[in-house]
């Protein structure tokens, strides 16, 4: 009976000894999961870094934008040498880019040169949903356009906006896009990551020039124009514009255009249809090398106040003929292409702080901005031009200014009439009044030239003949 017990106890102590070890083995083998879990979780949070935050948040409102336009193909020379039928034949052509949806109504902001010319536009948002898109206005100078789809209250992501008056250098950013087209079929963008390089980066592309672009190494190629720009936080700083290479694609060297120039541009596209320069009443001219050495300062230093308005405003904040404006706004004016692109977005009735060289001492003053420069009248023209508002500018196939007078004796008073619409003249588009009144600084050394005009939806073309002193048909 007691050899009974102890057997009993003995496999009591072995079952709890097994138990003990069973045990220790499980809590080990829990605490390993446990510690495979904490460890899995501490990779999933370390892979989702502020840039994966970023683009989650700014890459629903990056879109493609597929712009097809008809171009005439001329008869090839094989067919003319072998006595086919020669006659200009259309085809098209796509053009891929990409753009940022701004609000939810549906307005989206673009590059110019996406939708220059395009007769059809289509939308294609991150989610695959496609809209077909208007255009409401562009600033050719700027290579800013803005479109619209018809959301027909379907909700639409938008992007926030940045401050990229406040960015860094070195610091990081993220360009989202639909480089070379990879996006058609799969409409999720492209995005690419680097820091800002530079900031007020010069720059001329196409005959548009650019005063204050972001330099950045994020990886910009053909496709991405139009795209967005976001900081670390998902706020949009720049519009992807263009790239400098040797090779076609990306070697490091991309710009953006700069978001608080790109809001300034916006709201005169949403107001008027077009970018409308405020008036000034003053010309400039640049400081070549014997001014510089004249007025005692370096060439790159300002421009030079040429003509002045006695009551404009800027001759009521006591600039005069022969002062060299070398700021405004705080912004450093190195060229006449310095001054024309940051003067043309200047605000109205808000004081403009401005910085000048008066006899070899700096000074500095404020003036207000009161109107708009809607009509220009070209010296020697014997007319007078407008730019049309945006309610007149719908009535036109195409963009271009408005005769609005006619002075008796001018040489064009057997060819044009009030109410003409100029669109261009020679080989140049008029895209705006901006636009003609830099044609006609151009065509005064020239003999000849083309006008071309709508009338009562009639197209015609007129030559004419001017010299240095007179414009004459």
């Amino acid at each position: 009976m007691i050899h009974s017990r102890y057997r009993y106890s003995h496999i009591a102590l072995l079952l709890l000894i097994a138990s003990i070890f069973v045990g220790a083995f499980c809590l080990r083998a829990y605490s390993a999961e446990f510690n495979r879990a904490a460890a899995q979780d501490e990779v999933t949070v370390s892979r989702r870094t502020a840039i994966v935050t970023a683009v989650e948040d700014a890459s629903p409102a990056v879109v493609n934008i597929s712009a097809v336009r008809s171009v005439e193909q001329q008869t090839s020379f094989d067919e003319w040498f072998w006595g086919g039928i020669t006659y200009p034949r259309q085809r098209s052509l796509r053009e891929v880019g990409s753009g940022v949806i701004v609000d939810k109504k549906g307005h989206i902001l673009t590059n110019h040169h996406v939708i220059e010319d395009a007769d059809s536009i289509t939308v294609t948002l991150s989610d695959g949903r496609e809209f077909a898109a208007q255009v409401v206005g562009y600033d050719y100078l700027s290579d800013l356009a803005l479109l619209e789809v018809d959301t027909d209250k379907v909700s639409l992501p938008e992007i926030q906006w940045g401050d990229s008056e406040s960015l860094l250098i070195g610091e990081w950013v993220v360009a989202i896009g639909n480089p070379f087209g990879l996006s058609i079929g799969n409409a999720q963008p492209t995005v690419t990551v680097g820091i800002v390089s530079a900031t007020q980066r010069a720059l001329t592309v196409d005959n548009r020039y650019h005063e204050d672009l972001i330099q950045t190494d994020a990886s910009i190629n053909p496709g991405n124009s139009g795209g967005a720009l976001v900081n670390i936080h998902g706020q949009l700083v720049g519009i992807n514009t263009v790239i400098r290479s040797t090779s076609g694609g990306s070697q490091g060297v991309g710009f953006a255009i700069p978001v608080n120039k790109a809001k300034r541009v916006l709201k005169q596209i949403t107001e008027y249809g077009s970018v409308i320069p405020p008036d000034l009443s003053v010309e400039a001219q640049p400081i070549t090398e014997g001014l510089a050495e004249k007025l005692s300062i370096s060439r790159n230093t300002g421009v030079l106040v040429s003509e002045i308005e006695n009551r404009g405003p800027v001759a009521d904040a006591g600039i005069k003929r022969g002062d060299v404006i070398v700021a405004i706004s705080g912004q450093r004016i190195k060229s006449e292409g310095d001054f024309d692109a940051l003067t043309r977005l200047l605000p109205l009735n808000q004081p403009i702080k401005c910085e000048f060289i008066r006899r070899g001492k700096k000074r500095q003053t404020e003036f207000t901005l009161k109107t708009l420069q809607w009509s220009y009248t070209p010296s020697g023209w014997g007319l007078t031009v407008a730019q049309p508002d945006k309610e007149m500018a719908r009535k036109y196939q195409q963009p271009g200014v408005i005769v609005t007078h006619i002075e008796k004796d001018s040489g064009l008073t057997n060819a044009l009439k009030r109410g003409d619409f100029i669109y261009q003249i020679d080989d140049t588009r008029i895209h705006s009044l901006e636009i003609f009144k830099i044609v006609d600084d151009y065509i005064r050394d020239q003999s000849r030239t083309e006008i071309y005009f709508e009338r009562d939806g009639v197209y015609s073309v007129i030559p004419v003949t001017f010299n240095r002193n007179n414009r004459r048909r």
